[in-house]
């Protein structure tokens, strides 16, 4: 064998060499591409299902505060139904800021804010202490979220046992008078918004749902669809 020949045949073998490892790492990158997309949608489909089970949750827990309130006052509403909801409540909203990072993470820290915005614990807190109304949200409509959906609708079932103690006080005084009629349009007005703000927590959270369904749709989760035959 010459020595052109033997040149060509080494270049010919190192640039086999060459071609094959540049296609082994290749086919290791798209391998490990594939692999952290999956593992990606993957923690993305369980951040979807722990939000809809914590929207759940606290939807549960208020129907049941705001059933509890009937006709009791104050007190008698604070040594059960109320003592229980805020232990579950305290739990439920660290679950949600916990929630926040792997919302923002997977779909987007617009997504997240739909729940609990937290740059108004840690950035720029907020009070509602000139608020005429004690259970208005605090900032502006931007700033409304699950979280002070919640909290409001706790508030307004306080303030329907005040009303059964408002009731009570007035019955006492010379019949018939204004103040009971007074009182128990006021509790009834604030049952009629308890129940407005549950409907209104139900549609956002039907609302977010849908969000983190479009958003895993265009991550790639695989998802059926129907086709309409016209022989049906």
């Amino acid at each position: 064998m010459d020595k052109s020949t033997l040149l060509q045949t080494v270049l010919t073998s190192m640039l086999t060499a060459v071609l094959t490892l540049l296609c082994g790492q290749w086919q290791m990158s798209s391998q490990n591409d594939r692999t952290d997309r999956l593992h990606f949608i993957d923690g993305a489909q369980t951040t979807a299902q722990e939000t809809s089970q914590l929207l759940n949750d606290e939807y549960n827990e208020l129907v049941k505060l705001v059933d509890a309130t009937g006709d009791k006052g104050w007190s008698e509403f604070a040594a059960a139904p109320y003592h229980d909801y805020v232990d579950f409540h305290r739990r439920w909203r660290q679950k949600l800021i916990e929630e926040h990072f792997k919302l923002s993470r997977y779909f987007g820290k617009d997504v997240a804010d739909q729940l609990i915005h937290l740059d108004e614990i840690d950035l720029h807190p907020v009070d509602n202490l000139g608020s005429p109304n004690p259970c208005t949200p605090v900032g502006g409509n931007g700033d409304f979220d699950i979280s002070k959906l919640a909290d409001q609708t706790e508030c307004v079932a306080r303030l329907i046992t005040a009303g059964e103690d408002m009731i009570k006080e007035t019955r006492k005084a010379e019949w018939p008078n204004k103040e009971f009629f007074e009182s128990l349009k006021s509790k009834r007005d604030q049952e009629d918004f308890a129940m407005k703000l549950l409907e209104q927590y139900d549609r956002s959270s039907v609302s977010v749902l849908r969000v983190l369904e479009n958003r895993l749709s265009q991550l790639g989760e695989p998802k059926v669809t129907l086709v309409h035959d016209p022989k049906m």
